[in-house]
């Protein structure tokens, strides 16, 4: 055992992941204290009124509903705001121990605790756990349920209610949970369905994607602040920041919030949407923004921009040795960055950070061989 090995020993990895989160959030904490602006404000109002109508204003809140009913419980019960934050650490915390073992069962051990006190203290997605915002419990349900879906060997009946359970509520925490669905779909048929009839396995393919697209075309037609045609019109690389004055010409369909009217546009304005798409794209990748600090476009490139580096060093090893698990984490990747280049990129890298922990974990192939060839002993049987 070299040196690393004597100052990270793997029996101790939990000790140090829980004092590094509990510094980090503790930092986060005094640093904002709880935040009830922005859109904590809209949630609030939300709780409010079904505690005081049983319903919230418009029904794409119901998109929202586990924030929402999180801090109508806790006005309840008298613990307010700070009833929400505890939930909210104590999910982050579960997710972060999930993460752990779930990058320790594959890779070496000390790649693991590096991959996961980066996640720790990867200030854009943690700082959400101070806010009333849903990023916060959505981030951690994710980590969570795939952790989950991605050690389970045998698919049981008690394991598809989990699974559909686990989905059903990861939609309704933020309405892009929904997009788990076709990478859950991939994995389960690659990984447990090969066996099935070809009938059989026809059957649950359109019976899921009929019923994904059914949900779906729901969610876009829900209502509310919800108008999926409004970025293009005034061509937004960043929601809510008009690139231009004067509403773009484009072709849209009778009811532009829907799967055809998506289809509608695509086909009938494909070069601006291309072009749009483009450009979200390297907002979306390159992350750092003209009204962020030099100090934390610094910090995201630091971390971010060599994990991209060491994601891509490491894809050979997860095509040979984990490729149904690399053909989950890539389609989680792959539908959000489409549903960006679909709509538009969040002001604080919101929607990158759902992805980030996979990045991560698409980067440990290539950071458990720099553990090894220093001589560190690996902790775990699948690193080599």
């Amino acid at each position: 055992m070299n040196r690393i090995g004597k100052w990270f020993p793997a029996h101790l990895h939990n000790m140090y992941i829980l004092c590094c989160w509990a510094v980090a959030n503790g930092c986060y904490l005094w640093q904002t204290g709880i935040v009830l602006d922005g859109e904590s404000e809209k949630y609030i109002y939300q709780s409010e009124q079904l505690l005081a109508t049983g319903s919230v204003t418009t029904p794409n809140f119901w998109l929202y509903t586990t924030q929402i009913l999180l801090i109508s419980a806790s006005k309840i019960i008298g613990t307010g705001y700070y009833g929400v934050i505890v939930v909210q650490l104590l999910f982050n915390l579960l997710a972060v121990r999930a993460f752990y073992r779930l990058a320790g069962s594959w890779f070496h051990k000390n790649a693991a605790l590096a991959a996961t006190l980066l996640l720790i203290v990867n200030y854009p997605m943690q700082r959400f756990n101070t806010h009333l915002y849903t990023e916060s419990l959505y981030y951690s349900f994710t980590i969570l349920f795939s952790a989950f879906l991605l050690q389970i060997s045998k698919l049981t009946f008690r394991n598809i209610v989990i699974i559909i359970a686990a989905l059903a509520i990861i939609s309704v925490t933020r309405p892009t949970g929904i997009l788990f669905v076709p990478p859950v779909m991939l994995y389960l048929f690659f990984r447990f369905f090969q066996s099935l009839k070809l009938r059989t396995k026809l059957v649950i393919t359109m019976a899921v994607g009929v019923l994904f697209l059914y949900c779906l075309n729901l969610m876009l037609g829900s209502g509310g602040e919800f108008n999926f045609m409004l970025p293009y019109l005034y061509e937004e690389i960043i929601c809510g920041v008009p690139a231009i004055e004067t509403p773009a010409t484009i072709k849209t369909a009778e009811n532009p919030n829907s799967v055809y009217g998506l289809l509608y546009y695509l086909t009938h304005n494909f070069s601006q949407f291309a072009r749009l798409a483009w450009q979200r794209s390297i907002a979306f990748f390159g992350l750092m923004r003209s009204y962020y600090s030099g100090t934390h476009n610094t910090f995201l490139a630091i971390l971010f921009y060599p994990v991209y580096v060491m994601g891509i060093a490491g894809l050979m090893y997860w095509v040979k040795r984990l490729p149904l698990q690399l053909l989950y984490i890539s389609g989680v990747v792959l539908i959000t960055w489409t549903s960006v280049m679909l709509t538009c990129d969040d002001w604080h890298n919101r929607f990158f950070m759902a992805i980030a922990p996979w990045l991560l974990l698409l980067a440990l192939p290539f950071v458990s061989r720099l553990f090894q060839r220093v001589g560190d002993s690996p902790g775990s049987g699948n690193t080599n």
